[in-house]
């Protein structure tokens, strides 16, 4: 039976700041401040002292928040109106960063704290945000059925335009679920699960029909267990599609790698994100910006795509005054190893 489609829910809208004297955030702000023994407790029984900010966030805006110390390792801890958590402790060494979509409207609670209760002092605490361009889709739903192997599953299909697509996994308990997509273009990739909420971004996607998989690593336990999935497009931008094919005639690397050398035309100004996959070899992904301080970078397993993807991503900065002709290196881990590859480039 073919599951239900994602119904439209929430509208991306403009983003109004909270009138909260002295703990109101707005817009692309930056705020500094101390954490202190005297500082209130986080209230999660750790012992831990938080400052605490609450900012007011409409449905379908795209959220980046970091926090920042030289003097503690951060943690950044961010509460929805309805209560869901997102947290992470490990960003940019002892940094914390999040990047989240907003599915509720209303007052939501930042805080910034230290890994440990022994935690003090000085941090820089950013925030932007970002409107998606098309609607959020929101669905809710169970794990209702069980795989041959025990773990409880659900599935759903979604209809979505071309560009960088984003989805959000949410449960209101611990339990680690995995999300899986297969892409119209029959990409498929997973995300490590992480208890609470989960995210799995595809740049540069064609239009159409996605299916999606929601599974429990804990087995029969999380059976029945409820979850959120919400599903947008941030841009509309559809990735460069370059393809080919690794031949035994190709130039040799020095340790006996194949390989096909591309040159593309990078004159935008914005961040440059290029993957390469394959499924028939183990990919090796290099690619050297123009201008007079090039920079190399070099990738053997993007994260969430195992072996078959490698993926390397340039930041506005670093796009900066390196516009001209890139050059592109498609080869193998491994030596002697051939096959159809596919390369995308998302602006």
């Amino acid at each position: 039976m073919r599951p239900p489609s994602i119904t439209a829910l929430l509208t991306g809208t403009l983003l109004a700041a909270a009138a909260l004297p002295g703990s109101a955030l707005s817009a692309q702000e930056v705020r500094e401040g101390t954490l202190l023994a005297t500082d209130p407790l986080l209230g999660d029984d750790s012992g831990r002292v938080a400052d605490s900010y609450e900012v007011e966030i409409e449905a379908g805006r795209f959220v980046t928040m970091a926090l920042r110390s030289g003097e503690f390792d951060a943690f950044l801890r961010v509460v929805s109106p309805a209560g869901v958590v997102f947290e992470n402790d490990d960003g940019d060494g002892t940094d914390s960063e999040l990047e989240f979509l907003a599915v509720e409207s209303g007052v939501w609670t930042v805080h910034a704290t230290g890994f440990s209760e022994d935690d003090f002092g000085s941090y820089t605490l950013t925030w932007s945000t970002d409107a998606a361009s098309g609607d959020v889709q929101t669905v809710t739903g169970r794990l209702s059925s069980l795989s041959p192997k025990g773990q409880p599953y659900d599935s759903v299909m979604v209809d979505l335009g071309a560009g960088t697509v984003v989805f959000q996994l949410t449960n209101g308990a611990d339990a680690y679920l995995t999300l899986l997509a297969e892409g119209p273009d029959g990409r498929r990739q997973d995300v490590y699960p992480e208890p609470g909420t989960t995210r799995l971004t595809f740049r540069g996607a064609t239009a159409g029909t996605w299916a999606l998989w929601v599974a429990a690593e804990e087995g029969a336990a999380a059976q029945n267990l409820a979850y959120s999935l919400s599903a947008v497009v941030v841009d509309g931008s559809p990735a460069e599609v370059i393809e080919g094919r690794l031949e035994s005639t190709d130039p040799r690397l020095p340790l006996g790698e194949f390989a096909d050398r591309l040159e593309i035309e990078v004159d935008g100004e914005g961040p440059v994100v290029i993957d390469l996959a394959s499924d028939d070899f183990d990919t090796f992904l290099v690619v050297e910006t123009a201008g007079g301080a090039p920079i190399v970078k070099r990738n053997d397993d993007a994260e969430g795509g195992g072996i078959a993807m490698s993926s390397v991503e340039f930041t506005a900065a670093e796009v900066a005054g390196r516009t001209g002709t890139w050059t592109v290196w498609v080869t193998s881990f491994g030596r002697d190893q051939t096959g159809d590859w596919t390369l995308r480039i998302s602006r």
